[in-house]
């Protein structure tokens, strides 16, 4: 009886801050409700018009692969609802919307993410844009909400999510797709519909309820429904907004009893409050300049920098080795066969910049796994941890690679840490290119700089509608 008393029947103090009346989870409501968009500061708001932009290019440049097509197809048709299906000329209800605009973000592993929790062992990132963006746009386009509205609802959903991540460690079993930010995609719906304190407390702790435990070993697998997960997360986000208005009611502390015992074994609630409204966690991210698992990226940057120094022929190429800290070592698979399982693969990346000069999308799309040039170079890459890379995470992350050629020349690069975060911004003009590389396939190079131009100016805009229209196909 005692381990059912402490287990279940207990109240969980996950969430109390000392000495104060109040808990997080009611200072986060406030927050996400009382905050204004003349409250922002510029270079916040440039950040998140950059973080938008990227994810719409990656949502659009997922959309036409294969299975998020034929979902996209499943769930949606012309006229059949108030959002849009992005990449297609196809509608559907703020659920299904979120749900497949939600996987296809996810499918080039392309996307934006945060920094991971602070202390060892080194977790992985979790990706606020994937749940908050399609989530966030159905609820504005549903109502027609204004840019400036989203623009807001965009902010502090990722700040309520990212807060809470960084308050806790899951479990590493797990894949931190479908869970805390399934709470940023919560709130920024819940805030662009109305709510008020009591609704948004009410929707952050039915968020919590609805979390995934998805494994991370589907992810080493390349086995696609770890794709859906975010989507899930996303539409699960969504969902609990809905719940909150319809009066569902949650367990009390839901936070401190999921995040502070079942999916992560502690909770820090005053990390999650730590400067809040003074520090944003939406430019503590970063925007990935490769389409690969992150752990991956120093390596391939070291590549890049090894073959702008030193132009190898890839056919010269005789064995290359990688050394990197523990998690992107374990990324060692020499023979991908999916395109999810090639951006899982530290040699399948490092050779296809080799080989290529790029690490884009196009380069882990399932084409390229064809390319027998790329293979050739990947079964000759191996990767192993040097104790000290692994020492200095999370701080930094540090790749080496040395690659010798077929007469003898030896050549080294190394990075200490991944371009694109805060402390490596990528330039405006890259994030921009990238953009243009996703969406001109899919809506054209008009229609792409058109988007460019609406979400630049976007918290003057009167309807979301005026940048959804522009998502779809030109002649739709």
């Amino acid at each position: 009886m005692a381990g059912y008393e402490l287990i279940v029947k207990s109240e969980h103090k996950g969430p109390c801050l000392p000495n104060q009346e109040k808990d997080a989870v009611d200072c986060l409501a406030e927050y996400a409700v009382s905050t204004r968009l003349e409250d922002l500061p510029c270079e916040v708001l440039e950040h998140a018009r950059l973080v938008f932009l990227d994810t719409l290019g990656v949502i659009m440049g997922g959309s036409i692969e294969p299975q998020a097509s034929d979902m996209a197809h499943r769930l949606g048709r012309q006229g059949g609802g108030p959002c849009t299906i992005i990449g297609h000329d196809l509608q559907s209800s703020k659920l299904n919307a979120t749900l497949v605009n939600g996987t296809a973000a996810t499918w080039l592993d392309f996307d934006s993410g945060h920094r991971p929790p602070p202390g060892k062992p080194l977790l992985p990132a979790a990706h606020p844009p994937v749940h908050l963006v399609p989530a966030a746009l159905a609820a504005a386009e549903a109502r027609g909400a204004s840019g400036a509205e989203f623009l807001t609802a965009l902010v502090v959903g990722y700040d309520i999510g990212a807060r809470i991540g960084l308050a806790s460690r899951l479990r590493a079993e797990i894949h931190p797709h479908g869970t805390y930010h399934n709470i940023s995609a919560a709130s920024a719906a819940a805030r662009l519909e109305g709510a008020d304190v009591i609704r948004m407390k009410n929707t952050i702790a039915l968020a919590v309820h609805l979390q995934i435990t998805p494994s991370f070993e589907n992810a080493f697998q390349g086995r696609t429904v770890r794709n859906v997960y975010a989507g899930v997360g996303s539409m699960a986000g969504m969902l609990a907004a809905q719940l909150a208005k319809a009066n569902f009611s949650p367990e009390h502390d839901a936070l401190g009893s999921i995040y502070g015992g079942i999916i992560s074994p502690w909770l820090d609630p005053e990390r999650a409050v730590e400067r809040l409204g003074r520090q944003y966690e939406i430019t503590q991210g970063f925007i990935k300049p490769f389409a690969a698992c992150r752990f991956a990226h120093p390596a391939v940057e070291a590549a890049e920098k090894l073959i702008k120094k030193h132009p190898v022929d890839p056919d010269d190429i005789d064995a290359v080795e990688v050394m990197t800290f523990d998690w992107a070592a374990s990324l060692d698979d020499q023979k991908p066969q999916t395109d999810l399982g090639a951006k899982f693969s530290v040699p399948w990346a490092v050779a296809a910049m080799l080989v290529r000069g790029s690490a884009g999308a196009d380069e882990f799309r399932s084409v390229a796994l064809r390319d027998e040039r790329i293979r050739a170079v990947a079964v000759r890459i191996r990767v192993k941890e040097d104790p000290r890379h692994s020492a200095a995470t999370p701080q930094k992350r540090p790749a080496r690679v040395t690659l010798k050629t077929r007469h003898g020349e030896v050549y080294t690069a190394e990075v200490e840490r991944s371009g694109g975060g805060p402390d490596a911004p990528l330039s405006k003009e890259m994030v921009l290119n990238k953009f243009r590389s996703l969406a001109e396939p899919v809506i054209g190079h008009e229609q792409s700089e058109a988007v460019i131009d609406k979400v630049g100016i976007i918290g003057d805009i009167a309807d979301i509608r005026d940048v959804t229209r522009l998502l779809i196909p030109p002649g739709s």
